[in-house]
């Protein structure tokens, strides 16, 4: 049997890790960096959207506070209450599309990986 063959789990990982800076990490290193930035731009989106909707509920409430009786305060509430309907079903779609965006990165960043390892890892003639 060669020396180079792993016998242990620990084996191959130290074989994997002796293999030289650009053989694993760049092949491995950048699909995660592909999935990372993509829940980034998600999270981003989030934070985005919850700003708009803080923003929408304090300028609520600077007019209410300028109502001059309750009929006008309940046309600012149902006003307010369709658009924050409206609002959070536009972001559900987007985050929806979102989410399939990166499931799809995930499945292609796994293949890429696992492309990567087979070959790194294919016994050498």
């Amino acid at each position: 049997m060669p020396a180079d063959t792993p016998k242990t789990p620990l084996d191959l990982l130290s074989q994997m890790m002796s293999m030289g800076q650009g053989a694993m990490s760049s092949s491995m290193v950048k699909p995660q960096a592909m999935m990372m930035e993509a829940m980034l731009r998600q999270n981003i989106e989030a934070l985005d959207f919850l700003r708009a909707r803080l923003e929408g509920d304090r300028q609520l409430v600077a007019r209410l506070a300028e109502a001059k009786d309750p009929t006008e305060a309940m046309s600012l509430w149902s006003e307010f209450l369709q658009r924050m309907m409206t609002d959070y079903s536009s972001e559900t779609t987007r985050l929806a599309a979102s989410a399939t965006e990166i499931a799809e990165k995930a499945v292609r960043a796994a293949t890429e990986e696992g492309a990567s390892l087979a070959e790194t890892l294919k016994p050498k003639p």
